[in-house]
């Protein structure tokens, strides 16, 4: 408690403190770290909001929320992979595909893999799943089953860039994280493909000349 007519002594300090003088170039140094940690911030926050989708539920999967995800699976911007990704375990028995290199056969049981199996044009099962053109020429397809107690990543993909040219946006679609796919599956068949052409529109037609 302060006696009459005397001023508490934080008040004083507070007085003192306010009669130095900042040097302008600790202000400048100050007012440039604040500003880089804004800029910081919002590139992480926009990071996140290019990842569009969410993690999909899908029968025979349970999630385990306290499982760390993989590194190298969830992926900054442009280097493909999953934008975000949770882990699960399998409890039935699940199908799942993916198309392959022919020219590769370690291509045959690789890493990721679909719920679904492909249909429609290679170019939009190209965008929808973000491969790119180098990555596969995607000529073959295999269907195999997930063995109960496998573990796996399932998310929506990252964007990524396949060249100076062009490259795939994130998209929406899940697709599978399958570690070790030769010890983890069973029941596989594969799939040749083939040419298989269909007329294009004709106001699709001109599009595509314009190009």
């Amino acid at each position: 408690m302060s006696l009459p007519n005397q001023q508490p002594r934080y008040k004083s300090t507070i007085k003192k403190l306010g009669k130095l003088t900042i040097p302008s170039s600790f202000l400048l140094l100050f007012g440039c770290n604040t500003t880089s940690l804004t800029s910081e911030s919002s590139a992480l926050e926009t990071a996140n909001n290019d990842c569009i989708g969410k993690v999909e539920q899908h029968t025979g999967l349970v999630p385990l929320q306290d499982e760390k995800l993989p590194s190298g699976v969830v992926m900054p911007q442009q280097l493909g992979g999953l934008c975000k990704g949770q882990v699960f375990v399998t409890t039935q028995e699940i199908t799942i595909w993916r198309a392959w290199n022919s020219e590769y056969r370690g291509s045959k049981l690789g890493k990721w893999w679909t719920f679904d199996k492909p249909r429609g044009s290679i170019s939009q099962y190209r965008r929808d799943n973000v491969i790119c053109p180098s990555y596969s020429p995607l000529d073959m397809l295999v269907s195999c089953k997930i063995k109960v107690g496998t573990h796996v990543v399932v998310g929506p993909g990252q964007s990524a860039k396949c060249s100076d040219y062009f490259s795939y946006p994130a998209s929406p679609t899940n697709q599978i994280y399958l570690a070790e796919a030769s010890n983890t599956t069973l029941e596989c068949q594969s799939y040749k493909g083939q040419f298989s052409w269909r007329k294009q529109p004709n106001s699709e037609a001109k599009l595509a000349e314009s190009l």
